[in-house]
Parts: structure tokens; C-alpha cells; sequence
């Protein structure tokens, strides 16, 4: 079922508001009432659609899924190396939110929609849970996406998906 005009334009403008707050002053100095300034709606009308900020940057994160239906639509692209351009497109927003409540708000909603887009799409290898399986993947590219954001190596969205590859294609190898 599409979404009513009305309802997209006025959570796009929602969305858009968050990000630029976040930008502007930081996750843990925006309130609702800042959200609302910024987006233009009234109070009600934020209410109708999310629980709270909490909620609105989780739920955000379905314009991720679909970044990542659009890319698996196309040839000349991964669902992986999507997700990794838009972090570094955004990646202000991501730095802004990282090491706070909001960061783990973030992650956990990533990692949700990482591991749904897996499992929907995923060859399952015998004697494995599909669902183990989903979560393993979106556990390796969570793992790098925090290492990637957190420790800044100037690595290209292009290299970290390689990484990735390398991760679930099992190089790690333990001494013992």
C-alpha cells in the first residue's frame, strides 16, 4: 500500500529536520518542540507519527531499506557498498550521534534493517539457521561500520566493502 502524499512530505520533512539538527546543535539538545520549529508541523501531527525523537531517528533509518532495495535493483551495485556510501555522505550526522544514547538508537535500528534485507534475500547455507545466518551478516558489517566510524581510517566506501567481503568470505583465521 503507497503512502499518502501528504503523510511522506510531512515525515521527509520531519526526517530532514532531525538531520539538520543534529548538525546544528547536536542529538542530545534537540526536543521535539526544536523538531517541530525546523519541520513546520504542529505538535499533533508529530504525535501521529512517532513516539518520540527516539523513535523518529529510528525510524528514519527505512529510507535506508530503501537505499538498499534500490541498489540490489541495480546491476552495477551492492546493498553493501550502498549502505557504505550513504554513511559516508553522511557521515557528519553519523560522527554527531556516535558514543551517545542516540548512537545505540542508530545501530540497533541499522542493524535491524541490515538483518531483515539479509534474511529476505538470503541463500541459506544447510545446517544453519536462516535467521543465525541474517544476523551474522548484519553483526560483520555492524562491526565494521562502528570500527570504520569510530577509529577514521581514510578508507574509500569502495575498500571498506571489500573488507567486508574479506569478513564473511572467512579470511580471519585464529592462531590456535
Amino acid at each position: 500500500m503507497a503512502v499518502d502524499r501528504r503523510v511522506a512530505r510531512t515525515r521527509a520533512a520531519l526526517y530532514d529536520a532531525l538531520v539538520a539538527l543534529i548538525l546544528r546543535k547536536g542529538y542530545p539538545a534537540i526536543t521535539v518542540q526544536d523538531l517541530l520549529e525546523e519541520a513546520d508541523v504542529g505538535r499533533a501531527t508529530f504525535y501521529a507519527h512517532f513516539t518520540s525523537k527516539e523513535d523518529l531517528l529510528a525510524r528514519s533509518l527505512e529510507r535506508v531499506r530503501d537505499i538498499l532495495a534500490e541498489a540490489v535493483s541495480r546491476t552495477e551495485g551492492s546493498w553493501s557498498i550502498a549502505l557504505f556510501t550513504h554513511v559516508a555522505e553522511f557521515r557528519p550526522v553519523y560522527a554527531a550521534l556516535a558514543g551517545i544514547a542516540a548512537g545505540d538508537v542508530l545501530r540497533g535500528a541499522i542493524r535491524r534493517v541490515v538483518a531483515g534485507f539479509v534474511a529476505e534475500r538470503l541463500l541459506p547455507a544447510p545446517g544453519i539457521p536462516a535467521e543465525l545466518q541474517a544476523q551474522h551478516v548484519a553483526g560483520v558489517f555492524m562491526t565494521l561500520l562502528s570500527w570504520w566510524l569510530d577509529r577514521r581510517p581514510r578508507l574509500e566506501p569502495q575498500a571498506v566493502d571489500e573488507l567486508f567481503g574479506r569478513l564473511l568470505a572467512g579470511e580471519v583465521r585464529l592462531a590456535f
